[in-house]
């Protein structure tokens, strides 16, 4: 799917930390995630995304003061180890990149931090400056944010379907780049099982395993204030499954629900794509760890260090 080019992009310094943890909820067992604030909004509308209240702004915003990145990366990367970060919380990390370039720019960085691992998240399939690079970074890793291609066409219609994602991916991981996959947010319908195993069986279609760093897990949630936009979609069934408000403020599905979910799909990934690959929680307490992945410590800093290293272990 190409952006429109009537959109205006706009330039301008950022003013303040760069790095930033990932917000988890309270009492959630982080995976010690770190985001990288370095442009804003995106163009997708996925009804469940919180962006659409989150933002005051649908206009994308990209720094350009990225020497002042550059110090804080240099400072940050002193005191912390084993970091994780990316872009992709407050944007698409590539849906613009077809005119911006900004990819690059973030490459050339990240290639005086070897020992940071950066991600690209995305649902986009702007992909043509990544395949352009010579020499593709060994602490890099590219993902994607995928659900079944029928909640797709529902609920994230303005992105690219899951079919054109899966083959960006493929073209990804052929020019030697390591993956990283986000089921999140996974969504209840009545034929939930079956829609997700054969999302998996796709994936398995045109992924290699053996390029694949992590897969993580979330389950459906988001504020009160993102129902309006929601009941926007007409074609949306985010209220198909029951929704109750959880210790966050935030709606969920009961906790029986998505610890089966979980349970179900993780086991689907371990037989249909592999045993080994790093499978995480997001936005989910200890007890949710400790009853869907009961060989995992529920520690933030054993969970990040076993993602971190996952990287690394792709050559």
């Amino acid at each position: 799917m190409l952006i429109n080019f009537l959109i205006v992009i706009e330039y301008r310094e950022y003013h303040g930390p760069f790095i930033k943890s990932c917000p988890c909820s309270p009492f959630t067992v982080s995976c010690g995630y770190h985001n990288l604030n370095l442009h804003t909004g995106c163009p997708y509308d996925c009804s469940y995304c919180i962006l659409q209240v989150y933002l005051d702004h649908k206009s994308p915003v990209f720094s350009i003061n990225l020497g002042d990145l550059k110090n804080e990366l240099k400072e940050f990367s002193v005191r912390n180890e084993q970091v994780r970060i990316g872009t992709g919380e407050l944007s698409d990390s590539l849906a613009y990149d077809h005119r911006t370039g900004y990819s690059l720019k973030i490459i050339s960085l990240f290639e005086m931090f070897s020992q940071v691992v950066f991600e690209f998240k995305t649902k986009s399939n702007q992909i043509g400056n990544l395949l352009r690079v010579k020499n593709v970074l060994s602490n890099l890793v590219v993902s994607w944010s995928l659900n079944p291609g029928q909640i797709a066409r529902r609920e994230e219609t303005r992105a690219p379907s899951l079919k054109n994602r899966l083959r960006a991916m493929n073209q990804i991981q052929k020019r030697g780049y390591k993956i990283g996959i986000h089921l999140d947010p996974i969504i209840f319908v009545d034929d939930w099982q079956a829609l997700y195993t054969g999302l998996i069986n796709q994936i398995v279609s045109v992924v290699d395993p053996a390029r694949v760093v992590w897969i993580s897990l979330g389950a459906l949630r988001f504020p009160y204030s993102l129902r309006e936009h929601i009941f926007k979609n007409k074609k949306s069934r985010l209220f198909e499954g029951e929704l109750v408000k959880g210790y966050d403020n935030k709606y969920r599905y009961f906790k029986p629900l998505r610890l089966e979910m979980f349970k179900y799909i993780s086991e689907k990934i371990r037989t249909l794509i592999s045993a080994h690959i790093p499978l995480y929680l997001c936005m989910e307490d200890k007890e949710a760890w400790e009853e869907v992945f009961p060989r995992v410590k529920p520690d933030t800093n054993e969970i990040n260090k076993q993602l971190y290293l996952s990287v690394f272990e792709i050559k």
